[in-house]
């Protein structure tokens, strides 16, 4: 009997060590997998953006010294020195705020929109837009996540006033030329959209397509009238606002880009038209049945915006013109601003560089002389569309180009300092000019050989990553506000609050911090 209590006995002490060892086998592991994984980020991390300061170690021989770094400007704009310059998801705050009205959860687009322009040339085929879709994925990659198509400037002529043989042409035949070229550059930018959205669709998965944000622009046409060729009669009694014909194009749409639904419609204005308030009537029904979920306008002017505003119809933003040399409708104290501060909708800005005027296109230019006769031209086109603050019978063409150089001076000193691209310190202003605007920026996708000087390697994403890398400071703004002509008595928005008797200390200023 005792020999079996002894043998119990030592069957109990080999189970508690073979447990002790395996506890400390374990124990011992995980330290050495703790080492191992130490100052590595996880997996997970790096598919997940975050807004918390990040630190730049500088290492030295002993330790690694945390470096301050800049991670945002007051405006809550990101700067983050050592953002990749190549891809990686963008810090939260280089999103704008989705429209999220009845209850829908809609994809946040990016401060920076990307407008595709479509190709020169008429008879470029699946290839060419292979190429630019290939592109469009590496913007993709780099965080920018809102599209669009452009209209197309480059396939027909400018109206003029005179025929061949110089005769002065008639108010109905400009007119009708008008209608014509319209027509055209619509056609023009829904093929391009189809060949887009379709090989985009084919080469992209869709768990990634579900994170963008696809614009389409919805025109307006004039009064129909029946001595209009192709117009009958009843057509002509037929207004636009019908909901069967919003509804028609919408559904057009939809085919063109292959969508459930539209993300956001943006509606041009139209001079002269009696039905910018009908649509927007059945838009916002469509908006309700779940086929469009944001809604905008274009051009739209603050009259129209109010009377839209007055009956219900609360926009997401109005598509706007607005540079360095056109700063009209990015004034706050101006109807349009008033109205953006009052309602709570912002302004999206179209040509934010001017065309191409505000890169280093013309950089190696210092006077008008040294231009080209075709280059003159060229200056002269993207100058009048533009840049409508410095055009008119007042301005010729060297006036043009000294305030122009005037401009460029400064954003290349700008560029030097901060060591970025002029584009990216055109683009950072705009952002930092008026709190919530977004910026439209136009690309060829590299299926142009305009944009990379000779089909170099497309690299316009790392240029507009570059623009959340740092932020302006005040001295900086206030000298590009003063050479664009903006007039605000405060330059918005860089971020500092002033005071006086309608302005509260702003106490998360750390300039104010003792």
């Amino acid at each position: 009997m005792a020999r079996l209590n002894s043998q119990a006995v030592e069957y109990c002490l080999l189970i508690f060590a073979s447990v002790v060892l395996f506890s400390f086998a374990l124990v011992n592991r995980h330290v050495k997998f703790t080492h191992w994984t130490h100052g590595r980020p996880h997996p997970l991390l790096r598919l997940q953006s975050t807004a918390s300061p990040q630190k730049s170690p500088e290492s030295n021989f002993f330790s690694a010294i945390p470096q301050k770094n800049t991670t945002s400007s007051s405006d809550g704009i990101p700067a983050i020195h050592q953002l990749d310059r190549d891809a990686g998801p963008l810090p939260p705050g280089a999103y704008r705020s989705a429209d999220i009205d009845d209850g829908q959860d809609v994809i946040a687009p990016c401060l920076i929109a990307v407008g595709i322009q479509p190709t020169s040339n008429a008879n470029d085929g699946k290839d060419v837009w292979r190429e630019g879709v290939k592109n469009s994925q590496k913007l993709i990659d780099a965080g920018f996540n809102a599209f669009r198509v452009n209209n197309c400037y480059e396939r027909h002529k400018k109206i003029k006033g005179y025929d061949g043989n110089k005769r002065r042409k008639s108010p109905s035949s400009i007119a009708w030329e008008t209608v014509q070229q319209r027509t055209l550059r619509t056609e023009i930018r829904h093929e391009s959209e189809t060949n887009f959205y379709q090989t985009l669709r084919q080469n992209t998965p869709s768990s990634v397509l579900r994170s963008c944000h696809f614009m389409v622009n919805l025109e307006i046409p004039s009064i129909l009238s029946v001595d209009m060729p192709g117009v009958d009669k009843d057509m002509s009694a037929v207004p636009f606002g019908n909901g069967w014909m919003v509804r028609e194009s919408v559904s057009n749409a939809l085919l063109r880009t292959k969508g459930e639904c539209l993300d956001s419609v943006i509606l041009e204005y139209r001079e002269n038209s009696p039905y910018h308030l009908d649509v927007l009537d059945t838009l916002f029904e469509m908006k309700r049945d779940g086929l469009v979920q944001s809604i905008s306008t274009k051009n739209f002017p603050p009259s129209l915006l109010r009377s839209a505003l007055g009956c219900g119809f609360n926009v997401h933003s109005n598509d706007v013109l607005g540079n360095l040399m056109n700063t009209n409708n990015l004034q706050p104290k101006s109807e349009l601003g008033v109205l953006c501060n009052d309602h709570g909708f912002s302004r999206l800005v179209s040509a934010p560089l001017g065309r191409g005027l505000f890169t280093n296109q013309y950089c190696q230019f210092q006077e008008w002389g040294q231009l080209s006769a075709s280059s003159k031209k060229m200056f002269n086109t993207l100058f009048d569309s533009c840049c409508k603050m410095h055009t008119g019978p007042g301005f010729d063409s060297e006036q043009k180009w000294k305030r122009y150089r005037t401009i460029m001076d400064t954003l290349e000193s700008a560029a030097f300092k901060y060591q970025v691209s002029v584009e990216s310190i055109a683009l950072r202003w705009l952002l930092q000019l008026n709190h919530g605007d977004s910026i439209s920026v136009g690309t060829h996708l590299g299926m142009d050989f305009i944009e990379d000087q000779g089909g170099q390697q497309y690299s316009r994403y790392r240029d507009l990553r570059q623009v959340f890398t740092f932020s302006l400071e005040e001295d900086d703004m206030e000298r590009l506000c003063r050479v664009s002509g903006f007039t605000s008595d405060r330059h918005l928005q860089s971020g500092q609050s002033g005071m006086g008797a309608d302005h509260e200390i702003d106490f998360t200023n750390k300039a104010l911090w003792v």
